[in-house]
């Protein structure tokens, strides 16, 4: 297998899914008939942009550390499950947007929304467990709301 093949493989594993450690990630692609060694494997996890990001459950699984190039939908469930609420619009604050997300969470969602959105967005501000989104304008405050909603029902 290629390395460009390998990479692909380690970058669909990681993001279809729960990986934990280099371990489990070895035995996964041993599964597939390569037999790496744990350098070989750390140096393709650092190439890809692969680290460790909070799950629902706590627990810290691997995760892309920058945009694949594919919207949110097409990203790892357990990311996904980790929107909680999602404002209604609210009267005066039709460019607001507030998420609340389970703790450790919100930078991860933060950095898809701001992938997915820039042009769309004003500001975005995140803390552990909440973001606030202000877009640019009403109807794109909508379209990331839909957006968001479809990806939080879309991992139930």
């Amino acid at each position: 297998m290629k390395k460009s093949e390998r990479l692909n493989l380690i970058k669909k594993m990681v993001l279809e899914q729960t990986i934990e450690t280099q371990h489990d990630l070895l035995a996964r692609l041993k599964e597939y008939g390569l037999e790496l060694t744990q350098a070989t494997i750390s140096r393709d996890m650092n190439e890809i942009g692969i680290v460790k990001i909070p799950s629902e459950n706590g627990r810290y699984i691997y995760g892309l550390s920058q945009d694949s190039g594919k919207k949110l939908v097409q990203r790892p469930a357990s990311i996904r499950r980790t929107i909680l609420t999602i404002s209604e619009p609210m009267p005066g604050l039709d460019t607001h947007l507030f998420l609340q997300v389970i703790p450790g969470n919100a930078m991860v969602i933060k950095k898809y929304v701001t992938a997915d959105f820039s042009d769309r967005l004003f500001a975005i501000l995140a803390d552990d467990d909440s973001i606030l989104v202000i877009a640019k304008t009403a109807a794109d405050c909508e379209l990331i709301r839909q957006t968001v909603t479809k990806w939080k029902e879309s991992a139930q």
